[in-house]
């Protein structure tokens, strides 16, 4: 039961506290034209303000993504229809989970930086990064909706909205989609907003 309630409030508030950083309090990210000098000197213009929304960004989605591992683990245990993708996406969350720790350091210390150019090579670091995460994030999305649909253990809407999400999201990457991370990332949110809800309300 306390398994159950932790990973339920870890994929909700998780989800919440990430959008909120990300889409009200942090204060670079100008959309898919903007570029690593400009992001770098949004961060720099507010150290305090870019501080709390990486912190709020970055740690929802950590909290998150411990709810979507704890979620596969139990599905990967389980020797059921989708237990082996299930066992695939835990690892790519828990990559996530490590590549969101990296992310925050870099970023944390473009706040502090004094030198333009320093905050914009550290930028484009993180930048590059994103490419990673999309690419992880899309294929955790597409094995763990694949898994849900197969194993029918939450709502089938959630594992193909899983899927969707995370063919989009590697798209995205792969030909260029205006937009394409932004609405697998919303996917994403939606999709643990789901399990989560739905694993509070489970009997199980």
């Amino acid at each position: 039961m306390g398994s159950k309630i932790q990973t339920g409030f870890l994929l909700i508030l998780g989800t919440i506290v990430s959008l909120i950083g990300f889409m009200f309090i942090y204060p670079g990210g100008e959309g898919p034209d903007a570029t690593a000098a400009d992001n770098a000197a949004k961060l720099m213009a507010d150290p305090t303000l870019a501080k709390a929304g990486i912190l709020m960004g970055f740690g929802g989605m950590g909290g998150m993504f411990i709810g979507l591992v704890n979620i596969s683990r139990k599905m990967a245990t389980g020797d059921g229809a989708g237990a082996s993708y299930a066992n695939i996406s835990a690892i790519l969350a828990l990559a996530l989970i490590v590549l969101g720790v990296f992310t925050i350091g870099i970023e944390w210390a473009v706040t502090g930086t004094s030198s333009a150019d320093t905050g914009t090579a550290l930028m484009e670091i993180s930048k590059a990064g994103s490419t990673s995460f999309g690419i992880t994030m899309g294929l955790l999305l597409l094995l763990l909706g694949i898994g849900i649909i197969l194993e029918k253990n939450f709502h089938i809407i959630i594992g193909g909205l899983a899927v969707v999400a995370g063919a989009i999201s590697i798209s995205s990457i792969a030909v260029s989609i205006p937009l394409g991370g932004f609405i697998g990332w919303i996917g994403m949110l939606l999709v643990a907003l789901g399990l989560g809800v739905q694993t509070l309300r489970s009997k199980g």
